[in-house]
């Protein structure tokens, strides 16, 4: 195994709440495969809105889910484990027709 991601359906979204990838196997677009499997199990549960949250200052992270359409919230919390910013990042899917 190089990567997972673990999702859970919320009333209204589906929360993405890890996504990693195996640092030796970086830049080989594992994390845009996960997040694009994220997006089909999203149409499986019925939701058309993604959530997340990450560290504020990881831009790789941020970087990631930025390129996969994700984008920025003006909300911020503190993570309790770290002590760090986190951010909200939201995805609208696209309607079917």
């Amino acid at each position: 195994m190089v990567g997972f991601a673990l999702v859970a359906p919320r009333p209204e979204t589906l929360e993405l709440f890890h996504l990693a990838v195996d640092p030796s196997t970086w830049g080989r677009g594992l994390a845009s495969e996960l997040l694009r499997a994220v997006d089909s199990r999203a149409g499986v549960v019925g939701r058309r809105t993604l959530e997340l949250w990450v560290i504020d200052d990881n831009q790789r992270a941020v970087g990631v889910y930025e390129r996969a359409g994700w984008s920025r919230t003006e909300e911020t919390r503190r993570d309790a484990m770290s002590g760090r910013i986190e951010r909200r990042l939201v995805l609208k899917l696209a309607t079917e027709k």
